[in-house]
């Protein structure tokens, strides 16, 4: 029976924090502000519009005066379309190839700041990583993954001080949680197919920081900086058989840190209509080397290897006033993936990816807007030949290999206020 937990534990927990068709690459949901998204998020650290730059640079509030409140709703439309080619196990796996892996997501935030003479006190509330993969139970790849769902919640309170007219700094806090389900088949011989589940939550804490650069008339830079948060997740562990019966339960637990972040973007105007941006982020994915799970009833540890490695992101944009009521912006972006293909798995076909996106801004009166971003995320075919444990403790395995067409539509809405 230990050897059964095992097997649902390793087919299941290396994608803990994967969420599978993600907007971003990675795990990592990049949509934090509608009107970043209409150009690409080039700029997203020095454009100051909105207090959505909370996210990305918490010193771009000192950009801003007054008493005001963003909130923002991004529909995410991932497609993960699986193409069989050559799938093959002791054990039948079945003809359907579950089509489109991709889940619709709705992903909110929300955005508030106050002044006070050169401070400035802000607060946002988003999700940084997240969405999820879904396969019928039935796919020819059941035994590496059914469900892979992640939730999780990220509260910043952050401050900020304008030295003089040419320097900003600002810092905060990060207080996360996240709440991850994964599911997929076993094999138990004359009982046919059981259902592993893995669920664990977690709170972990990190810090953030930027600077806002003024140099001279019309230029900005802008640094922002997002630390890893370490994640101890804690849950229990299930296998069901397909009558509803649980044949085991055990407590797991994996430690987890998320990647952190350095972006640096330079907005600069033109005219006093036209300004060009542009954004280079580094992620730290490469400290995702292993997911290491251990057990309370003392089965041994279960090491998987990831590898990930180190990735940019590239931005280029552009805004213009059209007239004093509206701006319209357009963008385009390179997204690196930090998945080596030798480890690519069916709950994250991840690739590398194309961004091309647009925009506007248009003000209703002198205290209120809204914005609308629309992208489209252009995502390289992923080639996957995943080695599948299917009976307990690998005394069965199989091999899943196919490729996915991957691409991902990004339409949010923003409203902003000022009180």
């Amino acid at each position: 029976m230990k050897g059964m937990i095992r097997v649902a534990i390793a087919a299941g927990a290396a994608a803990l924090l994967h969420p599978g068709a993600a907007d971003a690459a990675g795990y990592m949901i990049r949509e934090q502000s509608g009107s970043m998204l209409g150009q690409a998020f080039a700029g997203q650290n020095a454009y100051v519009k909105d207090p959505s730059i909370i996210f990305h640079n918490p010193a771009g509030m000192s950009a801003l005066d007054g008493r005001r409140g963003s909130l923002v709703v991004t529909g995410i439309r991932p497609q993960n379309q699986f193409d069989d080619d050559g799938s093959f196990s002791l054990v039948p796996l079945g003809s359907e190839e579950s089509g489109d892996a991709g889940e619709d997501a709705i992903v909110p935030a929300l955005y508030a700041m106050d002044s006070y003479g050169d401070w400035r006190f802000g607060v946002g509330v988003n999700a940084p990583f997240g969405l999820s993969t879904s396969y019928e139970d039935d796919w020819i790849g059941r035994y590496a993954a059914i469900d892979s769902e992640l939730l999780t919640i990220n509260v910043n309170p952050v401050l900020s001080y304008r030295f003089n007219q040419y320097l900003s700094l600002g810092a905060g806090v990060q207080l996360q949680y996240i709440d991850a389900r994964l599911t997929n088949a076993v094999f138990l011989g004359l009982a046919g197919d059981a259902l592993t589940e893995l669920q664990a939550d977690d709170w972990g804490f990190g810090v953030t920081a930027g600077a806002l650069i003024e140099p001279g008339p019309g230029t900005k830079i802008g640094i922002g900086f997002r630390s890893s948060i370490r994640h101890e997740a804690v849950g229990e562990a299930t296998i069901e058989t397909a009558g509803g019966v649980t044949v085991f339960e055990d407590d797991a637990r994996a430690e987890v840190r998320t990647p952190e972040t350095i972006g640096v973007s330079i907005l600069q105007a033109i005219t006093d209509r036209l300004s060009i941006a542009a954004t280079v982020e580094w992620t730290n994915w490469s400290r995702f080397d292993e997911l290491r799970v251990t057990f309370d009833s003392g089965i041994p540890d279960d090491v998987t290897e990831e590898n990930w490695h180190d990735t940019f992101f590239y931005s280029v944009g552009v805004n213009y006033q059209l007239t004093p009521a509206l701006m319209l912006r357009g963008g385009v972006a390179y997204d690196q993936s930090p998945v080596r293909n030798k480890y690519r798995t069916a709950r994250l076909p991840d690739q590398d990816r194309a961004w091309v996106a647009g925009g506007l801004t248009y003000a209703l009166n002198d205290w209120a807007s809204f914005d609308l971003g629309y992208a489209h995320v252009f995502v390289r075919d992923s080639e996957i030949r995943e080695t599948m444990e299917i009976a307990p403790g690998g005394a069965l395995t199989g091999t899943l290999r196919g490729d996915y067409e991957n691409s991902v539509d990004l339409l949010a809405v923003q409203a902003n206020f000022r009180f």
